[in-house]
């Protein structure tokens, strides 16, 4: 690979980074305990195949997709989605 484009992945993988971080434009709220995380759905669909079955079947509410848990932690939760 050449350094311009390994240059390019770490920048991309970066800012994907940054979107997992960011609540801005989210457009999914999974409801862990007593707590929401505001998250991306592009984002889940690719790390997860849980969360990519989830979010094809879900339902929208005002084009939000509320995904409830309960069999994890908040803590877990944290650590899974990073």
């Amino acid at each position: 690979m050449s350094q311009i484009s390994t240059k390019l992945l770490v920048h991309f993988s970066n800012d994907f980074a940054q979107l997992l971080e960011s609540e801005y434009d989210y457009n999914v709220i999974v409801k862990v305990g007593q707590q929401n995380f505001k998250l991306h759905s592009l984002i889940l669909y690719q790390r997860s195949s849980f969360f990519r079955q989830e979010l094809t079947t879900a339902t929208k509410k005002n084009n939000i997709i509320e995904i409830t848990l309960t069999d994890t932690t908040v803590e877990t939760f944290k650590i899974l989605i990073k």
